[in-house]
């Protein structure tokens, strides 16, 4: 008991911070100073917990440095349209150009980039490695930015209007295109969405949003094209003849001529417009209503019909509003570009 008692030797540079003599008094702070010993071996994270702290915040930030430069080459100097940077363009909002303070975001770009580049590939076979290829694909890029550049301006002019485009609107446009292709819903995303186009439904959605609303911010902006419309309207009510309105006033280059005179047309034409369907509903001689189209107003006057064809008189009155703001805000350089495409 006495040799296992005995005060060791400290070694060689140690303090020599025991106690003496180990006693009865002594024997707690002896007892102390070996624990105080130990507990750097059992605990040593305790002791070092904030070099580990100070290391791993200096890792994270230069990791996510690191990533941002990578990310930043990838989508302003490369300019990048892969698949994985068109998913992370999604998941971080970050702009490829703004117009008027409006965010262009980068995604809704590659979106309608992307697709261009896949329908050139897949349906018109074209090589994108070729001068020719690279040309196209040059000349899509500047006009699908140009697109999401507009799509940023329908969407504040909407803002600011109140105006919107409810899920059924959408819902509504898509069907009546499924109904006339004559296809289910899952064989129209597979078949013509996918297949030509590279688009989910979603995404295909979000195009279909777009449109509809730009055709409401510019008709709402266009009060001189409703103006017009409605005047000639008056015009017509008031007894004038169609035909030589027409040749005065329509802004449809191609029946303006002729009087308005749309020729023969199948019932089962491709109409954007849905004049054949309003024509269809009409009797001979009967003047239609005012009807908004794509990007214009419109009066028809059917001329003859069957049941497979219309003939029709029409007057055009195009909306010019939007595109003239948007322009002119290229020209007082209120569009920035963060990428460099050609013009």
């Amino acid at each position: 008991m006495k040799n296992f008692l005995k005060r060791k030797k400290p070694a060689e540079g140690q303090p020599d911070d025991l106690p003496s003599r180990i006693t009865n008094e002594t024997v707690a702070e002896h007892r102390e100073k070996v624990l105080a010993g130990g507990r750097k071996f059992k605990y040593p994270v305790q002791y070092q917990r904030h070099k580990l702290v100070i290391n791993t915040i200096v890792i994270g930030v230069g990791a996510l440095v690191l990533l941002s430069v990578l990310g930043w080459y990838q989508l302003y100097v490369a300019e990048d349209s892969s698949k994985l940077t068109y998913r992370m363009t999604q998941l971080i909002p970050v702009r490829v150009a703004s117009v008027d303070g409006e965010p262009v975001r980068y995604s809704d770009y590659l979106m309608r980039y992307r697709s261009s580049l896949f329908y050139m590939q897949k349906q018109d076979a074209i090589n994108l490695s070729t001068p020719d290829g690279k040309r196209q694909a040059a000349y899509y890029q500047q006009r699908e930015l140009t697109n999401a550049e507009r799509a940023a301006y329908v969407a504040k002019l909407a803002r600011e209007r109140k105006l919107s485009v409810s899920d059924k609107e959408v819902s509504d446009f898509i069907k009546q295109d499924i109904d006339a292709k004559s296809v289910s819903l899952n064989a129209y995303e597979k078949t013509v969405l996918n297949s030509y186009y590279d688009w989910s439904l979603g995404e295909y959605q979000s195009i279909v949003k777009s449109e509809l609303l730009k055709r409401k911010v510019s008709f709402a902006i266009d009060t001189a094209a409703k103006q017009k419309a409605d005047t000639l309207l008056q015009r017509i009510s008031s007894g004038e003849d169609f035909a030589a309105v027409a040749k005065e006033a329509s802004e449809d280059e191609a029946t303006k001529n002729n009087g308005g005179d749309s020729g023969v047309l199948p019932i089962d034409s491709l109409d954007t417009d849905g004049l054949i369907a309003v024509a269809a509903k009409l009797e001979t001689d009967q003047v239609s209503r005012l009807i908004q189209g794509v990007d214009s107003y419109y009066l028809i006057k059917l001329i003859a019909k069957t049941n497979d064809s219309v003939q029709y008189r029409v007057i055009k009155v195009k909306l010019t509003v939007f595109d003239k703001q948007f322009d002119d805000l290229r020209t007082q350089n209120k569009i920035k570009e963060y990428i460099s495409v050609a013009q």
